[in-house]
């Protein structure tokens, strides 16, 4: 006979994040990423592959940034027309 598992999944609703907040949030993962690089260089123990990775997600995320900066601006000129 199986044990049932110990923890249940539980989801629970979270209300989306405006785009103010989600710019916050990313802006934050940003400056994290670069500090983590920077560590990982001075470090010598990083291989290319992780920066290199670690380096695409942070355009990514700048990226993402300027899309939502975008839409922010948008939305903005649209509300004071």
């Amino acid at each position: 006979m199986r044990t049932p598992p110990l923890f249940a999944s539980v989801t629970i609703p979270v209300a989306p994040l405006s785009a103010d907040a989600r710019i916050h949030l990313l802006n934050t993962e940003h400056s994290d990423l670069d500090a983590a690089i920077a560590a990982l260089a001075l470090s010598g123990n990083a291989d290319d592959l992780t920066i290199s990775r670690l380096k695409k997600r942070k355009l990514q995320i700048k990226d993402d940034i300027a899309s939502l900066l975008s839409a922010v601006i948008a939305r903005d000129v649209a509300k004071a027309s």
